[in-house]
């Protein structure tokens, strides 16, 4: 008898353990194929430039927070810009196909956005949206599974193989041909199993590039995940100055 409730536990085990893997792989496939969907979000973003050899009269840092919409491309975004003593608020927007910004007080428009470095957007400029990296969502080995509750987070591990996928995929963002001398990431999806969406996306770049004396970090969120978002230019960007191309 202890044989057979033995034989019975192994079994249910193994079912058990079946389901689970399957679980994991269903819910993975369910990020990919909703990420690919995402249509808004509220999204923030730091870019920083940091200086060795204690030059820090040259760091940088660039922080912003709004809400953007991805097709057609508009946005809202509110942040700072800190250089040494410099601090200047800014404000960023882009409406109708142009972008406008606001910074210390200066108002300057651009037509044509999507040609140039102004129209950078969460879906353009993070990892966690483009091929190369959705593509590893199809293996569940690929990933350290956190769960919280009904919250389960994917969260990308770090071997030699994967951080050449993440290399890969940022050379492709970026669109230059880069030798990284230290390059280090963190990339997340953050699942709810009860609704089935995707509730957040998150990722960490640290990079130095040969020849180059400083690290840039680059670190980016989307949360309210298709949201609707409306962008409303304020009254003042009217006397808006065009930049020069």
């Amino acid at each position: 008898m202890k044989k057979q409730i033995l034989a019975v536990m192994v079994g249910l085990s193994v079912l058990l353990s079946g389901c689970s893997t399957q679980s994991t792989e269903s819910m993975l496939q369910e990020v990919k194929k909703d990420t690919k969907e995402i249509k808004s979000g509220k999204s923030t973003k730091v870019l920083s430039r940091i200086y060795e050899n204690n030059n820090s009269l040259g760091n940088t840092v660039y922080e912003m927070n709004g809400h953007e919409k991805f097709d057609p491309l508009e946005f809202v975004r509110k942040g700072k810009y800190i250089k040494s003593e410099e601090n200047y608020e800014i404000e960023e927007y882009i409406k109708d196909g142009v972008y406008y910004s606001k910074t210390d007080g200066s108002w300057l428009k651009k037509k044509d956005p999507t040609v140039n470095d102004y129209a950078l957007s969460f879906k353009t400029d993070s990892l966690n949206m483009h091929d190369g990296i959705l593509n590893l969502l199809d293996n569940k080995d690929n990933w350290d599974v956190i769960k919280d509750g009904d919250k389960v987070t994917f969260k990308l591990k770090k071997t030699d193989e994967l951080k050449t996928k993440v290399k890969e995929t940022q050379l492709d963002i970026i669109k230059k041909q880069v030798k990284f001398t230290e390059f280090d990431y963190n990339i997340e999806y953050v699942f709810n199993n009860k609704t089935k969406d995707v509730e957040k996306l998150t990722y960490e770049l640290t990079i130095k590039s040969e020849g180059i004396d400083y690290k840039r970090i680059a670190k980016g969120s989307l949360e309210e995940i298709n949201k609707e978002v409306k962008v409303e230019l304020p009254e003042e960007s009217n006397n808006a100055i065009e930049m020069d191309k």
